[in-house]
This record gives structure tokens, C-alpha cells and sequence, in this order.
């Protein structure tokens, strides 16, 4: 569909086919996010997915969903909306290319590695907005947010079949530095102790004793199916705890459910109460937002953001990992119900 490109921070008064991002918009959605209004027969786990299905309809099913739509928009750049929005707009391309742009959103919004190309695709669409490390910094200086936005995801979405089909060399510092420390982060995992407790959608890796132990997110999650990850290192002084919860609890998804999540705030507080801190100490436990996309709890400062590949602010706990590995187990035990208790 030849229709303009755009990324707001509003709702628009026209409709619009809206892709990835769910805000109340009038036209067609195309999500995966909470709150979506995308057609049943469309749903995907991931908003490419979604974006795909409605490639492979006719032309004239297109244009009748699509009916009176100015524009196709994102409330918001990453690389999923990126894929949908090529998807969207280059029906035919995109379905050629259907299993890479899958890996590519998948690596972007489950933070997983389903391939070298899709991990640095991510990579390179996601360090395009930086502007101390994008080559296009200069083009999109002094724009507001949706006007860089826009202009970097117009870019992208002209340039998707070459990043798709090529070996991304032009973009080599995007990617190279991730791909560096992904080496590392899986050997890291490779040393390390794994514990998969189906039943709870839960893994705990724990490092060998004696050195730091903080692998990325995208590591992590591209080592499991599970939603919950508890990483436990041991350097000398303690061990660091970082328990992260997955955006697969967050969407809409097809092919699986996912169990309810656990209150992260009572159990910093529970953890709180047995490490003898106080919530407000320099090294405490503490959680982010449950409802956000994917929270985490850890032990240690305030500077960690959300999202973060790696948490700066770990610091080393008196709690033995047995008895935080218990606790963890137990408020995800809590949180569990039936899944026909809806």
C-alpha cells in the first residue's frame, strides 16, 4: 500500500492503519500489544506476524480493511513496527522475505537470537537512533522525537530488502560491539550451572564461584522458552541476583499462554525484610513496574533502566541463593492459577 509513513505521539483524527502499537486509533490495527483491536483471523505472536497475514490477503480484502486510511502509523520506532510497517506497505517483498523478518521482530521484541543476522538487524535498526553512534545523526539533529522517528523508520523500511538479503557490513559498528559481548555472554552461560522448572515457566542460571556473572538479556532469553530468568552470580563478597520477566507475559500471543506475574514489589520487600535493608538503602532490593513490558527485581543501586541488556547496578547480597531461589519460587507459585480460572 503506498501510503505515507509515519510515527506520532498522539491519537489522529483520520484513520490510519496502525501497526504494532495499540492507542485507540481510529482505522485498522495491526498489533500484538495489549489493548489491540486487530482482526482474529490476522493474529501472530508478534506484529509482523500480523502484518504478514494481512500481506497475504487479496488485494481487494487489503483495500477493504484498510478503507479510508491516510497513512500507515507506529505510536512509537523499534524494530518489530519497523518490519510491520515494511510488511504493510510492500506486501509482496515482505512475503518473500517472511521467515527473516520474523527472526528479526523476534529478536527485537522477545529480546531472543533465532540468528546472527536477525540479533544484528536489531542491532543496526535500534543503534540508528543514537545519535553518538548513527551515521545519519546529522539528518535527524534538531528534529523532535516523532519527526526523528519517522524520518529513521521511512529510511529503514526503503532500505529493508537490502538489510534482509545482505550480510549488514555497512552498518558493522551498529551491530559489531552487540555481537562482541553476545560472544561472550553465551560463553558465560556455557560455564554456568542451568535449572529449567517447567511447571513455574521459569530458569535459573548460576555462575561458577569467584567471578562476575551478568550476561545480556538477549543471551538470557535466547537460551530458553521460558518466560521467568533468575541469573545468579557469585563473586567473592555475596552474589548478585537479577530476575527478569519476559515481554511474552506482556503481549497478546497465539501460539502459547503464559502465567500470571508475580507481584515484583512485595517480593523486594519480602527480600528486603530478609537481606535487613531498607527499601531506600544505596544497595537494596528492588523491582520495576510489573505491567510494564518486562520488569525486573535486583540487588543493588537505582541505576538500572528499563529494558537494559545488562544491569550496572548489581551489587553482592548476604542472601544465600538457595533461600532467594525459594522465595522467588514461591511467589511464582502464588501468582499461578488454572488456566480456566481465566
Amino acid at each position: 500500500m503506498d501510503l505515507p509513513l509515519r510515527i506520532v505521539a498522539t491519537t489522529l483524527p483520520q484513520p490510519v492503519i496502525s501497526v504494532d502499537g495499540a492507542w485507540g486509533q481510529p482505522g485498522l490495527n495491526l498489533s500484538h500489544w495489549p489493548g489491540h483491536t486487530t482482526p482474529k483471523a490476522l493474529a501472530h505472536d508478534l506484529s509482523t506476524g500480523v502484518a504478514l497475514n494481512f500481506a497475504r490477503l487479496d488485494r481487494g480484502e487489503r483495500a477493504r480493511l484498510a478503507e479510508g486510511c491516510v497513512a500507515i502509523a507506529n505510536n512509537h520506532y523499534d524494530t518489530d513496527g519497523c518490519c510491520a510497517m515494511f510488511a504493510v506497505r510492500r506486501p509482496e517483498s515482505a512475503l518473500e522475505r517472511e521467515a527473516k523478518l520474523l527472526e528479526a521482530a523476534e529478536a527485537g521484541d522477545f529480546f531472543r537470537t533465532p540468528s546472527d543476522h536477525a540479533f544484528r538487524l536489531d542491532a543496526v535498526i535500534t543503534n540508528l537512533a543514537d545519535p553518538a553512534r548513527s551515521p545519519w545523526a546529522d539528518r535527524f539533529r534538531g528534529l523532535d522525537d516523532t519527526a526523528k522517528h519517522t524520518l529513521l523508520a521511512t529510511e529503514v523500511v526503503e532500505r529493508m530488502p537490502s538489510m534482509l538479503d545482505g550480510d549488514l557490513a555497512a552498518f558493522a559498528d551498529l551491530w559489531r560491539p552487540e555481537a562482541e559481548d553476545l560472544a561472550e555472554d553465551r560463553a558465560a552461560l556455557a560455564g554456568a550451572a542451568r535449572d529449567e522448572i517447567v511447571h513455574l515457566d521459569h530458569c535459573v542460571w548460576e555462575g561458577p564461584a569467584g567471578i562476575a556473572f551478568d550476561p545480556g538479556r538477549h543471551a538470557l532469553f535466547g537460551s530458553t522458552k521460558a518466560d521467568r530468568i533468575l541469573a545468579i552470580g557469585r563473586p567473592a563478597g555475596g552474589a548478585t541476583y537479577r530476575f527478569l520477566l519476559s515481554t511474552l507475559s506482556w503481549f497478546d500471543l497465539v501460539s502459547r499462554k503464559t502465567l500470571p506475574r508475580p507481584d515484583l514489589a512485595a517480593l523486594a520487600s519480602r527480600l528486603n525484610e530478609a537481606e535487613g535493608t531498607a527499601p531506600d538503602a544505596p544497595a537494596a532490593w528492588r523491582s520495576q513496574d510489573v505491567a510494564t513490558p518486562t520488569p525486573e527485581l535486583w540487588f543493588g543501586g537505582v541505576d538500572h533502566e528499563r529494558f537494559g541488556e545488562r544491569c550496572p547496578a548489581l551489587l553482592p547480597s548476604r542472601l544465600e541463593p538457595a533461600l532467594v531461589r525459594r522465595t522467588i519460587a514461591e511467589a511464582l507459585r502464588a501468582s499461578w492459577r488454572f488456566p480456566e480460572d481465566g
